[in-house]
C-alpha cells in the first residue's frame, strides 16, 4: 500500500495498492474513492463520474475500484500517479455534482413551502428583478402579497454563495419601494458569525427549515 500526496476533497490522502503477478502489476485505489463517495451518500453519482474519468485516462473501473491490471514494473510509478489522480478526480466531480443536486433541492423546497403559505398564484420561482444599479438579478423565490413583495435567496455557507447573495440582496434592497429581502440559510449553525453579520446588513435572515408561521410573518 502506498499513501500518495494526492488528496481527496475531504483532505484524506489517496492510497494505492500494488500487487505483482507474472511480471505484471495490478495498481488499484482499492475502493478508496468508492468509500469517500459512500460517506457522502452519493454512490450513483460517483459510479457515473468514475466511469467517465477512468475512460478518459485509460484505466478501468469495476463499480468499486479504479485500477490498471496490466502495468509493467518499469511503468508502475506512472500508473500509480494516474490511478491516484483518477480516484481524486472521480470524488471531486462527485462532490461537485452532489452539491449542485442538493442546492437545487433546497431551492425547490423553499418554493414549495412558500406556496403552502401564500398560494401558488403569489409565489414565483427564479424570478427576475432589477436592483438599484439596474442590473437584472434572479432570486430563488419572489412572493407577491396585497401589502408587499418579498425577495428570497437560498444561501449556503460557501464563501461564494454568501458573497454573491449579499451583492444581489443589497442591490435589490436599495430600490425605491424595495421588496423585503430575505436570506434563507441552508443551516444557520453552519454559518460563521462574520457571515451572519454580513448577510444581516442586506436581508432578514431565516432558516431554510423555518416553520410556516415564521414564513407567514415575512409578509407582515
Amino acid at each position: 500500500m502506498i499513501t500518495t500526496p494526492v488528496l481527496f476533497p475531504s483532505g484524506a490522502h489517496v492510497s494505492v495498492r500494488i500487487s505483482v503477478e507474472g511480471g505484471r502489476c495490478l495498481i488499484t485505489d482499492d475502493g478508496a474513492a468508492y468509500a469517500e463517495a459512500d460517506m457522502m451518500g452519493a454512490l450513483p453519482i460517483f459510479r457515473r463520474a468514475a466511469n467517465t474519468v477512468a475512460s478518459e485516462v485509460g484505466v478501468r473501473f469495476n463499480h468499486f475500484e479504479i485500477f490498471e491490471a496490466e502495468a509493467r514494473p518499469e511503468t508502475a510509478a506512472g500508473w500509480v500517479a494516474i490511478v491516484a489522480d483518477a480516484s481524486r478526480r472521480a470524488v471531486a466531480i462527485t462532490a461537485e455534482r452532489l452539491a449542485k443536486k442538493l442546492d437545487a433541492e433546497m431551492r425547490v423546497s423553499i418554493v414549495d413551502r412558500l406556496t403552502d403559505v401564500f398560494g401558488v398564484k403569489n409565489v414565483f420561482a427564479e424570478a427576475a428583478i432589477s436592483g438599484a444599479s439596474t442590473h437584472a438579478w434572479k432570486v430563488d423565490a419572489l412572493v407577491r402579497t396585497d401589502h408587499r413583495e418579498i425577495a428570497i435567496e437560498v444561501i449556503t455557507p460557501a464563501p461564494a454563495s454568501v458573497s454573491s447573495a449579499y451583492v444581489k440582496l443589497d442591490d435589490i434592497r436599495r430600490l425605491d419601494n424595495a421588496p423585503r429581502t430575505v436570506a434563507a440559510l441552508s443551516s444557520r449553525s453552519s454559518f460563521g458569525s462574520d457571515q451572519l453579520l454580513i448577510l444581516n446588513r442586506a436581508a432578514k435572515i431565516i432558516d431554510l427549515k423555518a416553520d410556516l408561521s415564521e414564513l407567514r410573518r415575512l409578509a407582515a
